[in-house]
């Protein structure tokens, strides 16, 4: 019987076509020596777009959607507060996997806007050391002066440390050992801290301690970086604002049209390119321009942060 890796993502309609790029580019790189559990988190989708999805299944690829509405609706309130832009609560379904799922002790958590390119197997294979998550650096942090500061500042994690929530290895015995999930709970309805990225804040701070960091290549954004080797590229993560179905010129973004290719979603993707209107593109600068802004604004409050909350300290290198 080959070993299973269970894999989640979170997804509503209109990230469906990110997620078909994602679940397309996963499998083509898939070894055979596994079995693939993919679990789709959700608070309910079209039957035409779980009709695309499942057919990515195979002999060793399942599909499952796992409707999180329950619990999410008991925390609607708490979990929206703190919501920016285009952020759904969704960002927070990971929070809820090690009690949902008791039966895994470990798992992937993926964001839908990747492209694949090497073994996952791998991925998951990361040697975990008991701690709680296998994570990458977030290089958008770490080469932004105004994140680094807010990172540490804020967060109270060094910047070198701070670490991308959308590409994890979850060690989920130890989450439910640790009582993670009891822990973001208190607190999330005792401070619900001021953030700009909420999932990943408090992923950070929960995992401080506890973490083992990856090579950029299972996370690599589309940010130039001179010192990177894309021969080992593993995994693009389309995470900031720069995306190709909104924009030309992105770095790598010649491998997402090439694999969207391979999804029913590549006409849709190209009309939201074409769509993505002068208009959006002024929206998007003003909503980057209050995210910088918000970072410099609560790094430098003196009220309610991770940091000043909980007494987390930053030492220098």
């Amino acid at each position: 019987m080959k070993k299973q890796i269970p894999i989640f993502f979170a997804s509503d309609d209109n990230y469906i076509p990110f997620l078909a790029v994602a679940i397309s580019s996963l499998q083509e790189n898939a070894s055979p020596l596994f079995e693939y559990r993919i679990v789709i988190l959700n608070e309910g989708l079209s039957a035409e777009n779980m009709e695309k999805i499942n057919k990515f299944k195979r002999a060793n690829f399942t599909i499952e959607f796992f409707d999180i509405s329950q619990r999410i609706n008991l925390l609607r309130t708490a979990l929206s507060l703190r919501l920016r832009d285009y952020y759904s609560v969704a960002i927070y379904y990971r929070m809820f996997i090690p009690t949902l799922f008791p039966e895994l002790d470990k798992a992937i958590y993926l964001d839908g806007d990747i492209v694949v390119l090497g073994d996952i197997s791998e991925f998951y294979a990361i040697n975990i050391e008991n701690k709680l998550v296998a994570a990458i650096n977030d290089r958008l942090v770490f080469d932004t002066p105004e994140f680094i500061q807010y990172a540490e500042n804020a967060v109270g994690i060094k910047a070198s440390e701070y670490f991308n929530s959308g590409v994890l290895v979850m060690n989920l015995k130890e989450f439910r050992s640790q009582n993670i999930e009891e822990k973001f709970l208190h607190y999330l309805l005792e401070y619900n801290f001021d953030s700009i990225c909420p999932d990943q804040d408090y992923l950070n701070v929960l995992c401080r301690d506890s973490k083992v960091l990856v090579p950029v290549y299972w996370n690599k954004m589309p940010l130039p970086d001179q010192t990177f080797d894309h021969t080992s590229l593993k995994l693009l993560h389309f995470n900031s604002f720069e995306k190709p179905w909104r924009h030309d010129g992105v770095l790598f973004g010649d491998i997402f049209w090439e694999k969207a290719k391979n999804t029913d979603f590549y006409d849709i993707l190209l009309a939201m390119k074409n769509d993505f209107s002068y208009a959006d593109k002024i929206a998007e600068r003003a909503a980057i321009e209050s995210l910088v802004a918000n970072a410099i604004r609560i790094a430098s409050s003196e009220e309610i942060t991770f940091r000043r909350v909980l007494g987390l300290q930053v030492y220098a290198e």
